[in-house]
């Protein structure tokens, strides 16, 4: 016969089992638990770590635009001074050159020549092509006309300036170069 103390014994032993595998569930769920979070703290150390160094980068690329702005804005202004100092002295030119008698003495023909031709290869070299205004007929008459020592002489100061004007240019994109380099 089954007495009471063996129901009591068995109640146990059910309880004691049941506690065992409920202990034995929570301590597999706690190690997926710490495994998931583990897991979770690596993928949020390397967002973090990815978010300083793209942090970093736009610093920089800000710090390369406003350094590029100022240059062009520096060299922008000098151009400026270039321009006025030029338009300047080409007209106090005209002044000195208007009086002049010898002013309509024409350039000889092979200089004159040769400046045409290398101020036309720079302007071509300079231009970008664009086949859509070309003149299909071709046939328009090129005008000769001939330099004279006046126009040589307001060409120069203008051609100085073009040129003083690209050396500031170039002065910028070197000193543009020389900060990137130090990066």
């Amino acid at each position: 016969m089954i007495t009471l103390a063996d129901i009591k014994s068995s109640w146990r032993l059910i309880l004691l089992v049941a506690i065992i595998v409920v202990v034995a569930v929570l301590c597999v769920l706690l190690a997926n638990s710490r495994s998931d979070v583990a897991t979770l703290k690596s993928d949020n150390d390397v967002l973090r770590s990815d978010n300083t160094l793209q942090g970093a980068v736009i610093a920089t690329q800000s710090f390369n635009f406003n350094r590029f702005n100022q240059v062009a804005d520096n060299a922008s202004r000098l151009n400026s001074l270039i321009d006025v100092s030029s338009d300047k002295t080409v007209i106090e030119y005209r002044e000195i050159l208007r009086r002049e008698k010898t002013c309509d003495l024409p350039v000889p023909a092979d200089v004159a020549g040769g400046l045409l031709g290398y101020a036309n290869s720079l302007r071509s070299s300079a231009m970008h092509t664009d086949s859509g205004n070309a003149d299909a007929a071709g046939n328009s008459a090129t005008t000769t006309s001939t330099l004279t020592y006046c126009q040589a002489v307001l060409w120069i100061k203008p051609l100085l300036a073009a040129i003083e004007k690209a050396n500031n240019q170039l002065a910028g994109i070197r000193e543009i170069e020389k900060t990137r380099a130090s990066q």
